[in-house]
């Protein structure tokens, strides 16, 4: 019998607080199993890459029509920017999506509510990178508090902190049109791996609304063996 592609694309809410008018949506996949029939009934153009490129592209942008069909009632999907990987969400919608080896989850809130997100999966570090990438993800702080945990807490830790980041990233660098390094923001209050939540602190100025020193909030899980973190920024109205 031939392996799917996709498994069930499944709604859920993973994170210890659920944020009203959003919708969530993972899936696993399997790279091996993506065939261009598949493909044709998908109806959504890949872009020229390796397989699996085109399968994580795929997988990701089929958690987002499921999201934006749950949260709005039409279908959609975000398309491409040009010469920008920014994607551009259908009138009144926003979101983010992430994907990590066989992971794929997208996240569609309403834009009355919402101005961002910044969702990322990670697979779990192993000590031997933490300990090789430390220094280019972590602040001093960071890493003061890195440097006296245990071997397999300093991986968990890195691996939580460095996906905060990436979401960080995802969720302010469109509203703000400026770049930002690992080390212009700190991820604060994330004493332990286990609570869920973390604040997040920006250490450089990138726009007149997000001056260093703006706090945001973020929240994490683990889903099917990888770290999953957001980064959600409330409308204004």
């Amino acid at each position: 019998m031939p392996v799917d592609f996709l498994s069930h694309l499944q709604q859920h809410w993973p994170f210890p607080t659920e944020l009203p008018n959003c919708t969530l949506v993972s899936t696993c996949f399997n790279q091996a199993a993506l065939t261009p029939e598949f493909v044709a009934d998908c109806a959504i153009d890949l872009p020229k890459a390796a397989s699996k490129r085109q399968a994580e592209f795929l997988a990701a942008r089929l958690c987002a029509r499921k999201a934006l069909h749950i949260q709005t009632g039409l279908a959609g999907l975000p398309t491409q920017q040009e010469n920008s990987r920014i994607p551009l969400w259908p009138a009144q919608s926003c979101g983010s999506m992430s994907h990590s080896h066989s992971l794929a989850a997208a996240l569609v809130g309403d834009c009355h509510h919402w101005q961002g997100f910044g969702l990322d999966i990670e697979k779990p570090l192993t000590h031997k990178r933490a300990q090789r990438l430390a220094k280019s993800i972590l602040t001093n702080t960071e890493y003061n508090t890195f440097d006296h945990l245990d071997s397999t807490q300093q991986a968990m830790y890195l691996t939580v902190i460095f996906s905060f980041k990436e979401s960080l990233f995802k969720a302010l660098n469109p509203l703000t049109g400026t770049y930002f390094s690992f080390h212009d923001a700190q991820v604060l209050d994330l004493s332990s791996t286990a609570s869920g939540y973390a604040c997040l602190r920006l250490s450089k100025d990138l726009s007149v609304d997000w001056p260093a020193g703006s706090e945001l909030e973020g929240q994490f899980s683990q889903l099917h063996g990888s770290v999953l973190t957001l980064v959600s920024i409330a409308s204004h109205s």
